[in-house]
């Protein structure tokens, strides 16, 4: 079950102490600048510009998030993900995905299975990021009982009878696919969900 979805802006050298996590996956996808995590054990990690983070966090775990550039903004995006099981061990992991395997096509992120090289989740979600020129169409087919969040991370698009900006969301349920057309240059974060 996706229980939340922040984006972060953080000024240079901000930063913020996460809540602690009690049976949660936390997804991470930076868009812009870079991003200093910190966990408990005083590890850190920096997140560039289009890599993805993903890390189950037991029972009372905190971390430290940070703008990793004393000069430029940084621009993240943070998802909270209930466990599918209670016996999770804490495990992490990270990724770049390119410009141009997300370029035109739904590139799966993160997923139950880890197919495709994606980060792999332990809930039933497919996490996808696309990046889209003006006018083009896209199509994603929804599974029977399943339902989608659509997160426009920048750009226009129109979602069937709906206009969608920079930051805006939407959630589609009862519904067949997710079909939309990007009407100037777009990204989009697209969670197929059970």
């Amino acid at each position: 079950m996706l229980e939340s979805l922040n984006e972060e802006g953080l000024a240079p050298g901000e930063g913020f102490l996460l809540r602690p996590l009690k049976d949660i996956e936390v997804f991470t996808y930076v868009w812009e600048g870079a991003l200093t995590q910190e966990g408990l054990s005083g590890k850190t990690g920096v997140l560039d510009a289009g890599e993805c983070h993903h890390a189950s966090a037991r029972s009372g775990t905190e971390r430290r998030a940070s703008n990793a550039s004393l000069t430029d903004h940084t621009l993240a995006f943070q998802c909270c993900i209930a466990l599918d099981r209670k016996d999770v061990k804490h495990r992490s992991q990270q990724k770049r995905f390119s410009v141009a395997e997300r370029k035109g096509i739904l590139r799966l992120m993160a997923s139950p299975d880890g197919k495709d090289a994606s980060l792999r989740l332990h809930q039933d979600i497919r996490i996808y990021s696309s990046l889209l020129d003006p006018g083009h169409h896209m199509i994603h087919e929804l599974a029977s009982g399943r339902g989608a969040w659509l997160h426009l991370v920048k750009g226009r698009i129109r979602l069937v009878d709906h206009a969608l900006r920079s930051g805006d969301g939407a959630a589609l349920v009862d519904e067949a696919a997710v079909s939309l057309t990007a009407q100037e240059p777009s990204e989009i974060l697209l969670f197929d969900l059970a």
